[in-house]
């Protein structure tokens, strides 16, 4: 992980994640959950080795589509607003904190489906 930020942001969106299964409603599972957690904290340690920004956009690129591919299998109900918000502040935060991108730059949008 790159740091208390980080381990801050991903344990407020799993927090809400978990409130929102822990209420009965969720069309996800637990194990969903933790999918998501470990696709965002293998971003930020992946992000500590990438060298240019081409490959920064390549991990984003990848862990985005690996983000859409889960909440699709949650039926779209995975990824809400709030983590929407929160999960693309820490992958941006994640690219601009090495140099690769602006905090004001989504570069997730582009592949994002949530």
């Amino acid at each position: 992980m790159m740091g208390g930020e980080f381990e801050h942001l991903q344990s407020t969106i799993i927090a809400g994640m978990r409130a929102y299964l822990a209420d009965g409603g969720a069309a996800y599972s637990e194990a969903d959950i933790l999918d998501c957690s470990r696709a965002l904290g293998e971003h930020c340690a992946a992000m500590q080795q990438v060298e240019t920004n081409q490959q920064a956009r390549a991990l984003t690129r990848t862990t985005v589509l690996r983000l859409n591919e889960l909440n699709e299998r949650c039926g779209g109900a995975l990824i809400e607003t709030d983590q929407r918000e929160q999960i693309c502040a820490l992958l941006i935060r994640a690219g601009a904190r090495r140099g690769f991108n602006r905090e004001d730059e989504d570069v997730t949008e582009q592949w994002r489906e949530w």
